[in-house]
């Protein structure tokens, strides 16, 4: 397993924009309406003097400082989910990179994942079957990759 640190948080940007989007959509929706259901159960559960409305616009402001530190520690979750992405967009990444240059250049260097990475075994099989290829279109790598034929009984 490889044990280096990534440099890099933001590896795939379709597909950890689209993760990106996806929390920032899931956060404000939650936000609203957990806002909006606060907001209208307080007035309305509320014995305070005045109207409906009142009541709302005076819960409403009671509520602001609970959406702000909710949009605060926003940036925090966001930052969490990319770096975390990072244990299967990695992987992916790096797979995808190894696939081109074997279509490309015939070989290619085997491929290793980090310790906590997601998918350890698909690595073990892309080194597999990229050695067999290489071994097809290179007899010198044949001898390298083949075991020795195991005497029969």
């Amino acid at each position: 397993m490889a044990e280096f640190e990534r440099k890099t948080n933001f590896i795939d940007a379709n597909v950890q924009g689209s993760l990106v989007l996806r929390i920032c959509l899931h956060w404000i929706g939650f936000l609203i309406l957990t806002g909006g259901c606060f907001i209208f159960l307080q007035a309305l559960l509320s014995i305070a003097d005045g109207s409906l409305w009142v009541r709302i616009q005076k819960t409403s402001r009671e509520f602001m400082l609970l959406a702000v530190l909710m949009l605060a520690i926003l940036p925090a979750f966001i930052l969490d989910s990319i770096r975390f992405s990072n244990r299967f967009v990695g992987p992916i990444y790096r797979l995808r990179r190894a696939l081109r240059e074997l279509n490309e250049h015939g070989h290619c260097e085997e491929i290793r994942f980090r310790e906590h990475d997601f998918w350890q075994e698909i690595a073990d099989d892309f080194n597999a079957v990229a050695a067999k290829l290489m071994a097809t279109r290179d007899p010198a790598v044949a001898e390298q990759t083949t075991e020795p034929a195991k005497p029969t009984a």
